[in-house]
């Protein structure tokens, strides 16, 4: 499967970065620090994780409130908000779609 991550845009460690990744994750400061200057992903999940993508989504916002930019990659490709905001909303309509043949199957096995 693929990869979903962000980086921050520059390799600058701050507090103010610390306490923000903190929130998403449970780990020091200093892997925080550590993470930063690698230019390692801050944060990153599966290609089809919607909570993952979700936090994603709530960290870059969170960066950006406090004036950090960051970047948002796609198998190791630059990618965009909209497009994970767009595999959302067709996660969530394939996940309803699921469960509507579900009920549906279930019903007909009921008929029988």
């Amino acid at each position: 499967m693929g990869i979903i991550g962000i980086k921050l845009s520059e390799c600058a460690f701050t507090a103010s970065i610390a306490k923000i990744v903190r929130r998403y994750r449970d780990i020091s400061i200093s892997e925080v620090k550590r993470i930063v200057l690698s230019n390692d992903y801050l944060i990153s999940c599966d290609y089809i994780d919607a909570v993952g993508i979700t936090k994603i989504l709530n960290l870059r916002h969170d960066l950006e409130s406090k004036g950090v930019s960051s970047v948002i990659y796609e198998h190791d490709s630059v990618t965009s908000v909209e497009f994970l905001l767009n595999s959302l909303a067709s996660y969530e309509e394939t996940a309803k779609q699921i469960e509507t043949d579900m009920n549906n199957e279930a019903l007909a096995a009921e008929r029988k």
